[in-house]
């Protein structure tokens, strides 16, 4: 039903005192069965992208949240003590929201969901999170390159920011703190990972229950500013740390990256997504609804 400010005739009566509103309000606000409804038809949209399109909105989603990750590195180097820093981090997913660029783990909420109810296929969804995860990697590493050129003069001088250092350090304890603890390492990295992306899939679908701007924002910054401040995994923005440690100069290697932190996460952040956020909403939402 589409809801209007404007009163129907018949609602307004001639006793009503000049400025009583007897019309049906629009409220800044979506019901959550509508909310959901959108879930889907948002996932089946991703399958239906052109694979040029999700590359596109994929590198923009993962250049755009690696560089707030170095806005909240440069504050950490400045003294800022971690949980104010991590409040500049939400930053970027707002324009992410607000442009409606794409992240993986934003896809493993609704895309999966769209093929739960059938309004993709099995293939579709495959090949649009799996173009989105390679076109977010890409984002990323690009601007880990621009970084380490622009703060080194392209490794001519050496880093006057502090970022370098702050990023070897969060890097070597996201993938070879996480290895020296063998399985139980990786578990708790997979464990880091649900839990981020249950917050992190919120701050993409709680903006879909409002329909104004400044909603959208608190929607987005809320979930995300919880995530990131209690230091939690997310595959995308791991793609930005850990890489740019490596350039910087950690004793990282691509085993570690891979192995010790991004295999772990992804499947952490997939369970997390999808588990708590997308299957959760729709089986209380879309199954439970009673018949028309």
């Amino acid at each position: 039903m589409i809801e209007t400010l404007i009163a129907e005739p018949s609602a307004v009566k001639a006793a009503d005192p000049p400025g009583t509103y007897t019309g049906v309000p629009v409220l800044d606000f979506v019901r959550p069965t509508q909310l959901v409804d959108t879930m889907v038809d948002t996932g089946a949209s991703k399958g239906d992208l052109a694979i040029g399109h999700i590359l596109v909105r994929g590198m923009l989603g993962g250049a755009l949240l690696a560089y707030p990750t170095a806005m909240a590195f440069l504050g950490i180097a400045q003294g800022m003590i971690p949980i104010l820093a991590g409040a500049l981090f939400p930053m970027g997913f707002i324009i992410i929201n607000m442009l409606q660029v794409d992240l993986a783990t934003g896809y493993f909420c609704y895309v999966p969901l769209a093929w739960c109810f059938k309004r993709i296929s099995f293939v579709k969804m495959v090949r649009a999170i799996c173009w989105v995860y390679v076109a977010n990697l890409i984002g990323s590493l690009v601007v880990v390159f621009l970084l380490w050129a622009a703060i080194t003069t392209t490794g001519r001088t050496p880093d006057a920011t502090g970022i370098s250092a702050v990023a070897m350090k969060i890097g070597l304890a996201k993938s070879v703190h996480y290895e020296q603890f063998g399985l139980w390492g990786a578990l708790t990295a997979f464990d880091k990972g649900m839990l981020c992306n249950w917050m992190v899939t919120l701050g993409v679908v709680l903006p879909m229950a409002s329909r104004s701007a400044i909603g959208k924002v608190l929607g987005t910054y809320i979930p995300i500013f919880m995530f990131f401040a209690l230091g939690y995994e997310h595959m995308v923005v791991n793609m930005f740390i850990i890489p740019a440690a490596m350039l910087f100069g950690a004793p990282i290697t691509q085993g570690d990256f891979w192995i010790g932190n991004e295999l772990p996460v992804t499947l952490g952040n997939f369970c997390g997504g999808f588990l708590f956020t997308g299957a959760a909403l729709g089986w209380i939402y879309l199954t439970r609804r009673a018949p028309a």
